[in-house]
């Protein structure tokens, strides 16, 4: 496979210069991807981390740790990764976690690569291009490959192993490789226990689709290892025994915790997925395709995977974006399947709806391209960005800096982010619970940090004051801000400045 795959590349200067730049815009983005999507990511897994190696944490904040839910097999390969880094003296918590977006976004990057051309590559070399740019160039699926999260780390380990046996299952593979296969798919679903709903569409597929049923065994017994292996490691992590896949769907859904955050329709994860291929409008003709398509296409396991995947989901009542991240890489081969009876339609419809279709496609260029280019040079956690440009500023210079509210190493909702707080120790933050409160602090060179939602009201006050700004999490998203208060809209969250008395 691998030597076709770079003779298709080494003469197709096309191949090459999408993967160039889809490599390009990946690095970038590993580069400015500072901090975390979600609450889980960083406190479930960083903050564990911290707990089981006994340093400083803020682990308790997560419910999951007492309820003795959260699968530790993540947990673990951190701590591994952290003690890597200390032993190497790399002790900035800043560039910890960017050389680890950097190592497992590039990973990413050529595995969902890879998987593409293993599906594609016998394909017509336009159904291959377009495969590898919506795969590299969808505005935010660059920036989800950077995530140490547990939706990516399952959908990496599922889609690249059923990839793997798809690859070798017609050259009658050994019963230690279908061993291995077993193994991965379970350690996918100690990642993520919802990856569940895509391993059963596996299982399926494996039962009425495949019907070797010789495999089944040898499957069956790498994925118990692999249970029991992980099961070995919560037991380690929590200080007893305990199955966290039972007891996570006893607290989520049994006793209705997930539920406690909010329910949605399952016309949330439409409007995701018609969002995220590419961008609207023309992602909803897509969208439309990739449905038609799969009622000739079903009986393929990542169409069946997929499928079970989202309609799983969409049963589940609380609904989050991030859930439906691990099938996002998937997406760009279900579109492949379908672009050949979307291109046979476009050439034989009526003249003006190819116009219009073409119209759809122009405009979905210059959408996918802005927002391509803001997530992969903005920030997405403006919050622990902002306290990195703080740690650049000053170094290990000593320094006080008042805050509006809530320093740079807190959550909206004042959790602490401990690990990275570790990491400028010179600092010292002063909370300050009023605007008005700001009047007093009048003298020169005193820092003030804040948010532009909650320093709107006093601008004024601090200009007069002789405050002026001398750095922005994102002086875009600030400027941004600054047009919607004088429409007088609602503003963007999370944007820092940071002040200082002239």
């Amino acid at each position: 496979m691998f030597t076709e795959i770079k003779k298709l590349i080494r003469y197709d200067r096309k191949l090459q210069w999408i993967l160039f730049l889809g490599l390009v815009i990946q690095f970038i983005t590993c580069i400015k991807a500072i901090g975390f999507s979600n609450f889980d990511q960083h406190f479930s897994v960083v903050e564990f981390s911290s707990y089981q190696l006994g340093n400083e944490n803020a682990a308790h904040y997560a419910f999951e740790l007492e309820s003795k839910i959260r699968p530790t097999l993540q947990v673990y390969m951190f701590s591994a990764y952290y003690k890597v880094c200390m032993f190497f003296h790399l002790e900035d918590p800043y560039m910890q976690l960017t050389m680890l977006r950097v190592i497992l976004g590039l990973f990413m990057f050529g595995i969902f690569n890879l998987i593409a051309f293993h599906y594609f590559k016998k394909d017509k070399p336009r159904i291959l291009y377009a495969v590898l740019l919506i795969l590299n160039f969808s505005w935010i699926f660059p920036y989800t490959r950077t995530l140490y999260s547990s939706e990516m780390m399952s959908g990496l380990f599922f889609f690249s192993t059923i990839a793997l046996y798809d690859a070798k299952r017609e050259k009658n593979p050994s019963n230690l490789f279908l061993f291995g296969v077993g193994f991965l798919l379970c350690l996918s679903f100690y990642f993520r226990f919802q990856i569940g709903f895509a391993i059963a569409g596996f299982g399926l597929w494996l039962l009425f689709v495949e019907k070797k049923y010789k495999r089944l065994l040898p499957l069956a017994a790498g994925f118990l290892i692999a249970f029991l292996l992980n099961s070995f490691l919560d037991y380690r992590f929590y200080g007893e025994w305990v199955l966290s896949p039972v007891r996570y769907f006893e607290t989520n859904i049994l006793q209705g915790k997930a539920a406690e955050y909010g329910t949605s329709s399952f016309l949330k994860y439409i409007g995701l997925l018609v969002a995220v291929i590419t961008a609207p409008p023309f992602s909803v003709i897509l969208f439309y395709y990739s449905i038609k398509t799969f009622f000739k296409k079903y009986s393929h396991p990542v169409f069946i995977t997929v499928l079970l995947f989202i309609i799983g989901h969409s049963i589940i009542g609380h609904k989050e974006e991030r859930f439906l991240y691990p099938v996002f890489s998937a997406l760009p081969l279900i579109i492949g399947w379908s672009l050949p009876g979307l291109i046979n339609f476009y050439a034989t419809c009526k003249k003006w709806i190819a116009g219009l279709i073409k119209a759809a496609l122009i405009l979905t260029l210059i959408v996918n391209t802005v927002l391509l280019l803001l997530f992969t040079f903005i920030p997405y956690a403006q919050t622990v960005d902002f306290g990195h440009s703080l740690k650049k500023r000053f170094g290990d210079k000593p320094v006080t800096i008042y805050c509006l509210y809530r320093t740079p190493f807190e959550t909206m909702s004042g959790v602490p982010m401990v690990f990275y707080r570790k990491g400028v120790k010179n600092m010292e933050f002063i909370k300050i619970s009023t605007p008005d409160s700001l009047r007093y602090l009048t003298n020169k060179d005193t820092y003030i940090a804040t948010t532009f939602n909650e320093i709107k009201p006093a601008m004024t006050m601090l200009d007069s004051l002789g405050y002026k700004p001398v750095a922005w999490s994102s002086k875009i998203l600030w400027s941004i801000n600054r047009f919607l208060l004088a429409k007088k809209k609602s503003t963007v969250n999370d944007a820092w400045v940071l002040y200082k008395k002239e």
